[in-house]
């Protein structure tokens, strides 16, 4: 219904049809809003089930919502109701200053960006699963694992702080928005981890292990700062983080190359935490209780 109606095309429409003209600022703003929300459900539903998306961000023309306080231009000399969402991840944080400038809505759009990082890592994934060619696998690797750099880099200081930056006067609901924001790139980093130990030869491969527990106890560190009250605001979706990096966690914990004692009680806190988390969101949600149930039979 949204590509018949032209909901990922809006701009376009704009300038092709009268009837999109005549509307003032504040509807398409609401269309906008609504085609980004289908953007997100495209994005949790698939992400979480390994299936391909619906949705070929390389064909979006419909604008980010930015409010209408922001300045007259963004950064890049574009008007801010044509500032688009990046196809190429390559851009990812050349878009960041642009919706900096505009704070009333930087929140949403940060989250949006890091859900298309997902997106495009879950895509080269797909491609180390079907694809034969292993120089091109390496290439997508390789290319998108600086890019996440980039946008990491480009985001504000204190974005990947776990906990709420008082000293900024953040607010407990901004803080839990951006913590979703930061799971998500976090996500974005296990998946290319995991990609990177499949195709790493020789010392790699240790490199990316160690990466792959640096992330998971990124996620749990996290997860130890949520605040449950804001936990029916998030999608049911991010339970499969907490899953995914509960199961490389004990696999680490079960490594016989990881002996040291304290690393291992603070591989079995963090795999306490995140439970700990997911019985949170078990109670609202069936998705989290049917993964506590596969982690009993599991671990």
């Amino acid at each position: 219904m949204a590509y018949r109606m032209g909901l990922d095309r809006l701009e376009n429409l704009r300038m092709l049809y009268p009837e999109w003209r005549v509307l003032d600022r504040e509807v398409l703003q609401e269309w906008r809003t609504l085609w980004w929300f289908i953007y997100r459900l495209d994005s949790y539903s698939n992400i979480s089930s390994g299936t391909p998306f619906l949705i070929d961000d390389k064909f979006i023309n419909t604008s980010l919502v930015l409010s209408f306080s922001s300045s007259s231009s963004g950064s890049d000399g574009a008007a801010p109701e044509n500032l688009r969402m990046p196809s190429n991840p390559e851009f990812f944080w050349k878009i960041i200053p642009a919706l900096s400038s505009n704070p009333e809505t930087f929140l949403q759009n940060a989250h949006l960006v890091a859900i298309s990082a997902t997106r495009q890592a879950g895509v080269v994934l797909r491609h180390h699963c079907v694809l034969s060619k292993e120089e091109l696998v390496d290439k997508d690797f390789s290319a998108f694992e600086r890019h996440l750099s980039a946008l990491r880099l480009a985001l504000p200081s204190g974005w990947f702080n776990p906990k709420r930056n008082a000293f900024s006067n953040e607010t407990q609901a901004y803080h839990h928005g951006r913590l979703n924001s930061v799971i998500l790139l976090l996500m974005s980093q296990l998946l290319i981890s995991i990609i990177g130990c499949a195709i790493a030869k020789n010392d790699e491969w240790l490199s990316n292990w160690q990466r792959i527990l640096e992330t998971c106890q990124g996620i749990a560190s996290v997860a130890a700062e949520y605040d449950t009250s804001f936990c029916i605001k998030v999608d049911p979706a991010i339970c499969f983080v907490y899953f995914t990096a509960l199961i490389f966690l004990e696999m680490h914990r079960k490594s016989s190359t990881f002996s040291v004692p304290d690393l291992l009680s603070n591989i079995e806190h963090d795999q306490t935490v995140l439970r700990l988390q997911l019985e949170q969101f078990a109670k609202i949600w069936t998705l989290p209780k049917l993964l506590i149930s596969k982690l009993m039979l599991t671990f």
